[in-house]
């Protein structure tokens, strides 16, 4: 039974659904044609956040930002998207449109993608349509100073394995600018790193999606995903060694008991070593049905203290600085 409050009076009602909603998406001056909620205890009840036809401004904002989740009935789905809609064809026509409205966008176009990805892993156009993910990306990098605070600041909290590809992406490619890679470099890096859990397509949904640790025998399975991966990339046509080691070699840990081919040391390559301390802090940063995230602070804290033997603290350092520079810290 679903419960919405509004005006401090509560409504009960048998069939209502919700569906959450990039609230990152929402900007000053914007009108949404529905009614937005968001979550109030018991985690049942919703309450009206922003009724119908009322223009955001400064400080519904600043409440957007502090709200973890938005929500629309499932009813309004069609409006939702119609209000997408001409956000993407907004910033397709200004490029002076502001920054964190364009990195909104490209996120949710880089979800879309994934989506299909994960779909259909081992199809030919998935090259061009994440290459053209990266470059996006690349370029909104390079076309704006603070584009990298801006997608940092909208990547998912929760963790699923599309949004998780996506989120380390974003990390990789921000700390790879930061470490000054070329363009090409960034560009391959991006593509490894959107890459890198595709292998996971093939392991038993029960598995991927259970709420909750693995059993051994489940988690020799899981380890599976980054050979998968390499092969998935083989067949559909990569054949760039870099882009292969990080998406087969993003789980491997400097002291040799990583997986799946049990490397370490400077056999580990760059790529993979970024990919690989992206890939642990997104997992750690971001929620899971069986457990709370981690504030970026803590996260790092984490992996400097309790994993200088699996990572390389050199590329840890260089992320917090990044994340320092950036103000996300």
């Amino acid at each position: 039974m679903k419960q919405i409050r509004i005006d401090k009076r509560i409504y009960v009602k048998e069939s209502v659904e919700f569906v959450r909603i990039e609230k990152w998406l929402l900007d000053v001056g914007d009108v949404l044609s529905c009614d937005i909620y968001c979550d109030i205890d018991p985690e049942e009840t919703k309450e009206l956040f922003l009724p119908r036809e009322h223009p955001v401004d400064p400080q519904i904002k600043m409440r957007i930002d502090e709200t973890e989740y938005l929500y629309i009935l499932q009813e309004d789905l069609s409006t939702y998207y119609h209000f997408v809609d001409t956000i993407i064809q907004a910033v397709a026509r200004d490029e002076h449109i502001a920054i964190t409205k364009k990195a909104a966008v490209i996120y949710r176009q880089a979800s879309e993608i994934l989506d299909e990805m994960f779909d259909n892993p081992e199809a030919l156009e998935n090259v061009p349509k994440s290459k053209k993910v990266v470059n996006k990306f690349v370029d909104t990098i390079f076309s704006d100073s603070h584009a990298i605070e801006s997608l940092i600041k909208i990547t998912a909290y929760d963790y699923y394995t599309h949004t998780h590809s996506i989120n380390v992406c974003v990390y990789a490619l921000s700390l790879g600018t930061y470490l000054k890679l070329s363009t090409g470099a960034l560009e391959e890096l991006g593509m490894s790193a959107l890459l890198h859990d595709l292998g996971k397509s093939k392991v038993n949904t029960a598995i991927t999606n259970k709420n909750g640790s693995l059993t051994h025998d489940e988690f020799e399975q899981m380890k599976q995903h980054p050979v998968y991966g390499y092969q998935i990339a083989l067949k559909i046509g990569i054949s760039d060694t870099r882009i292969l080691d990080g998406i087969r070699h993003h789980h491997e840990k400097l002291d040799g008991s990583g997986y799946p081919d049990a490397i370490s040391g400077k056999k580990i390559t760059l790529f993979a070593r970024i990919i690989g301390v992206c890939d642990v802090f997104d997992a750690l940063s971001t929620k899971r049905s069986y457990k709370d995230r981690l504030k970026s602070y803590d996260s790092l804290k984490l992996m400097k203290e309790t994993m200088a033997e699996h990572l390389d603290i050199t590329i840890v350092d260089a992320f917090i600085r990044m994340q320092r520079h950036d103000q996300l810290l």
